[in-house]
């Protein structure tokens, strides 16, 4: 039998303050490693790590399993590198501003635009590390890479009633640009409205591009949290919360 999904807590440095205060909890796949590679792979820069034995089994459940709405879900029907506006249907609150409509965009993230309800280049393929003045920002991205609808996959939204109520966006088997509809990539993105908490859900990914970005930032892109991927790309990583 394989052992059970482990549960790292990633606290922010809290001397670099460019960085937010979310907490981080990162679910590794059952039989992801040793405990010393998923340091490995987590520790540094912004981040360091802890391990609780009782913390870690209290919060098994807390990050949630994958969801799929590639069925139910609204689909976002656009070609390579573009965005649209969608209403979530509640109030999401993100770095203390509240929120009805988000942008998702074809590259792997949703963005809540600007102060004016703009979203000035939200048709950009390939991500930063957060945070990024560079826009777009007021960015949350799952898996921020060059990826094509055009060539195959879907991309679908939906309010979810199931106490947590949610808003989910999803890309299902979307390749990236240039494989030949190959290399496709299934994952989502959770808002939680009453808790604020974010949730980075991951099925199945093939990058080979040179990488993806996963993180969020404010509206100005001067505070933000980036996540690396070693672990999403290999696989290892199956959700990313932040609360």
């Amino acid at each position: 039998a394989g052992s059970p999904d482990k549960l790292a807590r990633l606290k922010i440095v809290p001397d670099t303050k460019k960085y937010s205060p979310y907490d981080t909890i990162v679910k590794f796949r059952d039989g992801a490693g040793s405990d010393d590679t998923i340091w490995q792979i987590f520790a540094s820069g912004a981040f360091k790590t802890s391990w609780d034995a009782s913390w870690h089994k209290k919060c098994l459940s807390v990050c949630g399993e994958f969801q799929d709405i590639s069925t139910d879900g609204n689909v976002v029907v656009l070609p390579d590198d573009e965005s649209e506006e969608v209403p979530m249907n509640n109030t999401f609150t993100f770095f203390g501003i509240d929120y009805t409509n988000v942008f998702v965009s074809t590259a792997g993230y949703v963005s809540f635009g600007d102060e004016d309800g703009d979203c000035p280049n939200c048709d950009d393929f390939r991500g930063e590390p957060f945070p990024d003045p560079v826009t777009p920002n007021n960015v949350i991205a799952p898996l921020w890479n060059d990826i094509n609808p055009e060539d195959g996959g879907n991309i679908t939204y939906k309010y979810v009633m199931n106490m947590p109520d949610k808003f989910i966006t999803q890309w299902t088997e979307v390749p990236e640009y240039e494989s030949d509809g190959n290399n496709t990539n299934t994952f989502q993105v959770a808002l939680y409205f009453d808790s604020g908490c974010i949730e980075f859900r991951y099925g199945s990914l093939i990058v080979l591009n040179g990488g993806a970005t996963a993180g969020v930032e404010n509206i100005n892109g001067t505070v933000g949290v980036n996540i690396p991927t070693a672990g999403i790309i290999d696989g290892n990583i199956t959700c990313v919360r932040l609360c």
